[in-house]
């Protein structure tokens, strides 16, 4: 019954008389007219520009409110009395009143003396992607914003000034107060704004969690007026937008046959004859497809003066570029508004279901998952079999075992099912003139379902699986957050003041089962259906905060700010002698250009504020009951003469009860500007982030009976950097345009770590290689330390000369291998030569782009990139090997010969020099400068609006991902893999997923 009263109010409103309304819009300051500001109806998208006299031409009906808005005047609204009206606009230095969400409230901008990022949800353009936040890289600086990998409904990771610890460095996210572990599965059309919190002024009311910084989501609100309805659709087609070249059959014999001669082996059989191969099996044409990806949401709103509601569900489609490979997600929110006297009531509903769709992650072999098995099978064998068990053909013979990639994609369905719930309700009073009570209630559920199953099948002579197997698991979480704040407001004379205090408590609840059952009979998917062996597992763990928290705001004359903050928060994750910790902040802020003696430069820098702060933040990110000892049960065991079985238990991991908060003090400083009556706007901020106490595993003897490191608080690091935001916006006639640029540098260190000499190896780039990166005192997180590649031997006599103390250094090398750079001296080759080769983290981020209009047309264009970070390549290390039977990259045709001198080494089967040894061979730079979005739009005019009874249509053509600018070799600089921060750079082609270019077409329609 309320949708039919909402289509109804819908319908009614469009029987209102419309009439063309004529105005002209002048400056208070000095009478001029003025071009290009936007004239909008309120509660619609229908709108229109002044022209270059400051004229403009509307059709609404009388009664109904105009909103303009121009830079560097205040918005204004204006009624609809009369249809010829005339309009001044006052000067206004910026947005300063523009309200931003701080967390538990909102601050205006001129108030604001904390680092925030900021992004309305009008400035997200719908593109053909599933996730919103993709849409947001290179538009905040000082966040990082990287690719979780091309797999359909992937999203992104995202790090804010940097690493901060050595565990989870994943920010915390709230939407509509309420914490989530992602925003990735939000529909664009569904957010207000993104504020991101980025210093200890502005996170720490969040404690404990906000030491990795904060993400705060607000949803849509209704508005008072009309009913509005919106409907968004969008249809693209995705297409592998980087490929890896290898080579064709005859290409591979050719350079097989020649390493085996080298090598003084056996010619394999199926390379006897090469010119008979022809091209063979391109494996990435085999798996690789055009993809569809389709968008559709809808959203109506409105509200009268007690209340507002807004509501909308949104569908999405994304089919993977890797065939089989595909996602679908269906959103629906609700979120209203009451007001009763005194009182005040709202809640938010948001419910998402995902399915996935993913490929297998590898059967064993060498090969990887089906994106690493395309490019390394060799393009001799064959896709199919009829004869075979399963219907496809595999590798046989003396080779490497990698799997056929399509038969991994058919032969093991893997499906992700999940279901989330967020819901929100708030009430709150006002107890006298500006101090109100709000009782804010949370609560989210995520109920997740894993299902593999593995069909029997016989895969060439090196995969085979008997039975039909399959297992579930089932995974649920659940979150309760209880808040009871007091708000108090108020202004005397030049000051006012905004306080906060604050009780709350959060509990969270875990569970898992798993299901398997081997031997099932062919077409049944059901564990009970199952003959073989049974696995059942399941475990519960549970956690809890308990905080109270403040915070005081003061603002005199305008002039002068003054934020401070406090928190204290207890959690169960730690003994109870540290279970305690409080994080108190402090900021000032100074409007310079509201001082008297700066009235005379304001009319060049109309804003102009400096800011700093200072803070410490915490990070409980760590698993439960680290604390505490783990005692594992049903550990049987045989003894005495008649070998009777006893039941026992052993302890598996060691108490460490003193462990605590890792701590992060942050000291900010920034300055906010205006140039050009507001034209040209500026943000900058420098900071410094260090962390102490690190929680992190320290490695023990696996003789003291522990199967697992203890968590203890051994490490300290810090983090500086500066982050620039510009934005410039004005007017030529009838173009409206903006422009905006982002930079941020990171640099960070570890200062200490374990017991001092501790090293953190990790990164291990292919099945078969070393570990590529090192985390110790002195250096960066996750450094490349690297044997150093030092170029070619071209001859005997160079070996020869590579010598210490009369002895080879590289004895079984030969002419055409690869010389390795002794660093220690001590005449041979190891790890212990190994030296510093650069960062995972780039020397700075950018982005910048540009938006426009022209009459009925639109334009945006964003670019993103990073500069000086550097890449390990682990499926270039494969491909270029020429040590194993599998695909070489297409490198290897210019491979060493006596006749042709190169900088690929020889090929030789078996590698006795270890060419492909993990070195800085395959350290390639990371830098990259993507257009990561361009979009064309365009708007009907008001004939045909009028004509068609709507208030706007818009429709467009985008596309994301366009190119990419990079030295870098493999599918995708900006690597999507999420993992161990110890991986960080390292690209592990074989488990990889490469991203997609879209191209869609869309049409946004507000009635």
């Amino acid at each position: 019954m309320p949708i039919l009263l909402i289509v109804f109010l819908t319908l009614n409103s469009y029987g209102q008389q419309q009439v063309t309304v004529t105005g002209a819009v002048t400056s208070k300051d000095d009478g001029a007219p003025l071009p290009g500001v936007a004239v909008t109806i309120k509660n619609t998208n229908q709108g229109v520009a002044t022209d270059a006299d400051g004229k403009f031409s509307i059709r609404t009906s009388l009664g109904s409110t105009l909103v303009l808005k121009a830079l560097g005047f205040a918005p204004q609204e204006v009624s609809v009395t009369s249809q010829k009206l005339s309009i001044v606009m006052e000067s206004s230095k910026s947005d300063l009143n523009e309200v931003v969400v701080i967390g538990y409230g909102t601050v205006r901008k001129k108030d604001l003396t904390g680092a925030i990022a900021n992004i309305k949800g009008a400035d997200i353009k719908a593109q053909g992607v599933s996730d919103v936040t993709k849409s947001l890289q290179g538009r905040l600086p000082g966040v990082t914003i990287e690719s979780a990998g091309g797999n359909p409904g992937a999203g992104t990771r995202i790090l804010i000034r940097g690493v901060g610890t050595l565990g989870d460095a994943a920010p915390l996210y709230i939407v509509d107060g309420v914490q989530v572990p992602s925003i990735n599965n939000l529909s664009q059309l569904d957010i207000q704004s993104i504020d991101v919190l980025k210093d200890a002024s502005a996170a720490a009311i969040y404690g404990s969690r906000a030491a990795n910084g904060v993400v705060l989501v607000t949803t849509r609100n209704g508005k008072s007026g009309p009913p509005v309805v919106q409907v968004n659709a969008n249809y693209g087609i995705q297409n592998l937008a980087h490929r890896v070249d290898v080579l064709n059959a005859e290409q591979w014999a050719n350079v097989s046959n020649a390493a085996h001669d080298a090598g003084g082996l056996t010619r394999l059989d199926i390379a006897q004859n090469p010119s008979s191969l022809g091209a063979g099996t391109d494996w990435q044409d085999v798996i690789y497809r055009t993809a569809p990806v389709q968008q559709y949401q809808i959203l109506t709103s409105g509200g009268g003066d007690k209340g507002t509601y807004s509501i909308s569900g949104s569908y999405t489609d994304q089919q993977g570029i890797v065939t089989v490979t595909g996602y679908k997600r269906y959103n629906f929110r609700a979120k209203s508004e009451t007001t009763k006297g005194r009182f005040r009531f709202g809640e938010t509903v948001l419910l998402t279901r995902e399915k996935t769709i993913n490929m297998a992650g590898g059967w064993g072999g060498q090969g990887g998952n089906p994106v690493g098995s395309a490019a390394k099978m060799i393009p001799v064998f064959q896709v199919y079999d009829s004869s075979a068990l399963g219907g496809f053909a595999g590798a046989y013979g003396p080779v490497v075992n990698v799997a056929n990639p399509l038969a991994q994609l058919h032969l093991e369905d893997i499906n992700t099912t999940s279901s989330n719930v967020l819901t929100n309700v708030f009430g709150e009073v006002t107890i006298i003139p500006g101090l109100t009570y709000k009782l804010n209630m949370g609560y989210t559920a995520n109920f997740t379902t894993d299902e593999d199953y593995q069909k029997r099948h016989t895969v060439g002579t090196l995969f085979t699986h008997a039975t039909n197997d399959l297992s579930l698991t089932k995974e649920e979480t659940q979150l309760l957050l209880l808040e009871n704040t007091l708000n108090y407001s108020k202004t005397f004379g030049k000051s006012s003041i905004q306080a906060l205090a604050g009780y709350t408590y959060q509990k969270t609840d875990y569970s898992y089962l798993l299901n398997a059952r081997t031997d099932l009979p062919d077409g049944l998917r059901n564990i009970d259906a199952g003959r073989g062996t049974s696995t059942n597992q399941g475990n519960g763990l549970e956690s809890a905060l308990l905080s109270t928290l403040g915070r005081l705001i003061y603002s005199y004359d305008d002039r002068y700010l003054l934020t401070a903050s406090f928190r204290r928060d207890g959690s169960s994750r730690f003994g109870a002698a540290y279970r305690y910790g409080n994080f108190p902040s402090v900021a000032a802020g100074w409007n310079i250009s509201n001082e008297k003696f700066f009235s005379s430069l304001t009319s060049a820098i109309p804003v102009l504020k400096l800011r700093a702060s200072y803070g410490i933040l915490g990070n409980q990110q760590i698993d439960d009951y680290q604390y505490s000892a783990v005692i594992s049960s049903n550990i049987n065991y045989v003894t005495g003469q008649e070998q009777q079985k006893w039941f026992g238990a052993i302890q598996t991991a060691f108490a460490t009860p003193n462990i605590k908060w890792e701590s992060t003090k942050t000291s900010n400083v920034g300055v906010d500007a205006a140039f050009l009556k507001g034209r040209l706007t500026l943000t900058a901020d420098y900071f410094v982030k260090t962390t102490s106490d690190v929680l992190l595993n320290v490695p023990i003897p696996g003789s003291t009976g522990s199967i697992s490191d203890p968590v203890v608080n051994a490490g300290r690091l810090r983090n500086n950097g500066f982050e620039l935001g510009l934005g410039y916006a004005d007017h030529a006639g009838k173009l409206n345009y903006s422009v905006f640029g982002t930079f941020s540098r990171v640099k960070n260190k570890v200062l200490e770590l374990g017991t001092g000499s501790q090293k953190i190896f990790g990164g291990q780039p292919t099945h078969h290689g070393a570990s590529s990166t090192l985390t110790e005192a002195g250096g960066p997180i996750s450094a490349f330390y690297l044997i150093k590649a030092d170029g070619i031997f071209n001859s005997q006599e160079e070996i020869d000369a590579y010598a210490k103390n009369g002895a080879l250094i590289q004895p079984n090398a030969a002419p055409g291998d690869i010389k390795f750079q002794d660093t220690n001296g001590d005449g041979q080759i190891s790890d212990e030569d190994k030296v510093y080769a650069g960062s995972p983290f780039p020397s700075f981020e950018y982005g910048f782009g540009i938006t426009a209009n022209y009459q009925h047309f639109d334009l945006n264009a964003i670019f993103q990139g990073t500069h000086g970070n550097k890449i390990y390549n682990g499926l270039r290390q494969d491909l270029e090997s020429m040590s194993l039977e599998f695909n070489y990259s297409t490198a290897t045709l210019n491979a060493w010969t006596p006749e042709k001198h190169t900088d690929i080494p020889r090929a030789v089967t078996g590698d006795p020099n270890i060419n492909d040894r993990t070195s800085t061979r395959f350290l390639e730079s990371g830098s990259y400068l993507r257009m990561k979005t361009l979009q064309i739009g365009y708007t009907i005019g008001d004939p045909l609006k009028n004509k068609l009874k709507i208030s706007s249509l818009r429709a467009y053509v985008s596309a994301d991902n366009l190119f990419t600018i990079t030295n870098y070799t493999g599918y995708n600089p900006d690597l999507g893999r999420t993992g161990s921060i110890f991986d960080r750079g390292v690209d592990f082609g074989h488990v990889a997923y490469p991203i997609a270019r879209t191209l869609s077409v869309g049409l946004q329609l507000t009635l």
